[in-house]
């Protein structure tokens, strides 16, 4: 929780000839939990988990593992014993999670079912995003010969503030 969500929580190296691979077995559950997960063997991928004090001061790395547990995976703090499981969320729940959040950014009420300006904060939303669209589109695109060219001289070029972030 002290790691902002825009900062590097985790990383794993998932090669099969990962260095330190080798020296991690796969975990062998019970035949009750392979029963449950589906799997007798949990694969383990060496890797690296970042932990912080409250506001990200004092942020450090420290070893971890990821494991694969059938459509999950997790990721394991191992000096700290701290694990978090993940699972892949359904396309109607991606999509909803992404609105939502660009609606908090664009500064509006996130529980679209009870506000009475959902409509017109998603027209909105809708509205500046097209705009966005129009300003980078009119500052990068010329036309030459009848073909459509991208000037990439910017070093910014695919690093900018805008709707498609």
């Amino acid at each position: 929780k002290n790691v902002p969500k825009c900062k590097i929580t985790f990383s794993a190296d998932l090669h099969p000839h990962a260095k330190e691979r080798e020296q991690l077995e796969p975990i062998e559950l019970s035949d009750v939990a392979s029963k449950q997960w589906g799997h007798k063997y949990l694969p383990r991928f060496p890797g690296l988990g970042q932990v912080a004090s409250e506001g990200f001061v004092n942020q450090q790395w420290m070893e971890g593992q990821l494991i694969l547990v059938g459509e999950y995976f997790s990721f394991a703090w191992i000096p700290i014993g701290h694990q978090i499981f993940f699972g892949r969320p359904s396309a109607e729940l991606t999509l909803k999670m992404l609105k939502q959040s660009k609606m908090v950014d664009f500064g509006a009420n996130v529980d679209h079912q009870g506000s009475p300006n959902a409509l017109a904060e998603m027209r909105a939303y809708v509205a500046k995003c097209f705009e966005e669209t129009e300003n980078v589109i009119d500052d990068e695109l010329y036309v030459d010969d009848g073909e459509l060219c991208f000037m990439m001289d910017d070093e910014s070029y695919f690093c900018q503030d805008g709707c498609f972030e």
